[in-house]
């Protein structure tokens, strides 16, 4: 093999180094998205827009790994559980958005809390077949269990004096009289018996009546399978819990058209506000479906654009440019809700920050 001459090899290794990125190497940090996002205002002041999509751990850190089984942990059994379901939340009040049939049913969603009474750890795993009783007897309705394959393996470890979690969604609608207190029977996983837990109020579906109602529609009660309980803690109030927020965009566009519209945050208060930490932003589009046409429902979770603005003065406000896109097999004259819902990392905040632009398709 013939060699490369010296002067040729020390120019082909000076010209790669020359097209090297000067910030990569061992030791260095990757440049994220957030620091290649537009750094200058628009013309207009506003800030523009950069697809920054992120996840809730991005805003919020991630959450623990689950619990991981002591050696010897048997499956639990009926007799070493207690169980009780406090309260339903109806869709639109527990951080879901009622759509279409479920806004129409009254939906509700009641988490059931499972205690290990006994001196032992065991564990919970699959499936979870589930029905509701009242005085003691099964009420007539549509139960179902099905769950994916992650919940199907996915093992919860539930010490002595521990608890897990059991996720039911009830659904109408719901007509028929419930005489005698409600409880649920619940089949523990790999034949550890039935539990049976309290349900400690009495608010079932709505009873839907007219016309429009199908009459071969029936209530469901859909179990899910054990989880961990969800780590509750009260966050601290956040400054930005002040800013106010509003949209301006077009009111119609075409089908498959990438459309641009403006989001205000004012700051009403006699002190400025640093985003800092960058909020994030949760856009939604959603369109009722019918026989004809798919409903439309997606949501992402975006940080905002902080680099060329990183706060708002006092009394003043900052507007963002947002960009989406009309789904293309959207059919003119239907209607396109973008909800665009202000997301504060760490925090509380209030429930109004949010704001929807309504698009008709032409």
């Amino acid at each position: 093999m013939r060699r490369m001459p010296l002067l040729m090899l020390l120019t082909v290794l000076a010209a790669a180094s020359a097209c090297a990125d000067p910030d990569a190497g061992p030791g260095r940090p990757e440049t994220t998205s957030e620091q290649t996002a537009p750094a200058s205002l628009l013309a207009d002041g506003t800030v523009p827009w950069a697809d920054l999509r992120i996840k809730d751990e991005d805003l919020n850190g991630k959450p623990p790994g689950p619990r991981t089984p002591a050696p010897g942990s048997k499956p639990c059994r009926a007799e070493q559980l207690s169980g009780r379901l406090a309260s339903w939340v109806r869709p639109g009040t527990g951080g879901e958005t009622p759509r279409g049939w479920d806004a129409a049913i009254g939906k509700l969603i009641g988490e059931v809390d499972v205690l290990n009474t006994s001196a032992v750890e065991c564990t919970l795993q699959g499936e979870v077949p589930t029905t509701m009783l009242a005085g003691g007897r099964e009420i007539p309705m549509l139960y179902t269990h099905d769950i994916n394959e992650e919940g199907r393996s996915r093992v919860v470890a539930v010490p002595a004096g521990g608890h897990a979690s059991q996720r039911l969604d009830w659904s109408g609608p719901f007509c028929q009289p419930t005489d005698g207190a409600l409880e649920l029977a619940i089949q523990v996983p790999h034949g550890g018996g039935t539990l049976r837990a309290s349900v400690a109020v009495a608010d079932t579906p709505k009873c839907p009546q007219g016309e429009w109602v199908n009459p071969n529609a029936r209530p469901t009660l859909s179990a899910s399978g054990f989880t961990e309980p969800v780590a509750v803690s009260t966050p601290a109030a956040s400054p930005l819990d002040q800013l106010t927020v509003s949209v301006k965009g077009p009111s119609s566009a075409a089908a498959g058209e990438r459309i641009a519209f403006r989001v205000t945050l004012a700051n009403p208060t006699k002190s400025p506000l640093a985003l800092d930490p960058c909020p994030g932003y949760l856009l939604e589009r959603f369109s009722q479906g019918d026989a004809k046409h798919d409903a439309v429902n997606t949501s992402q979770l975006y940080r905002l654009n902080c680099r060329p603005l990183t706060g708002i003065p006092a009394g003043g406000s900052a507007v963002f440019e947002m960009v989406t896109d009309v789904p293309a097999a959207m059919a003119s004259g239907r209607k396109l809700s973008i909800t665009w819902k202000l997301v504060l990392p760490h925090f509380t905040q209030r429930g109004d920050q949010h704001c929807v632009l309504t698009v008709t398709v032409s």
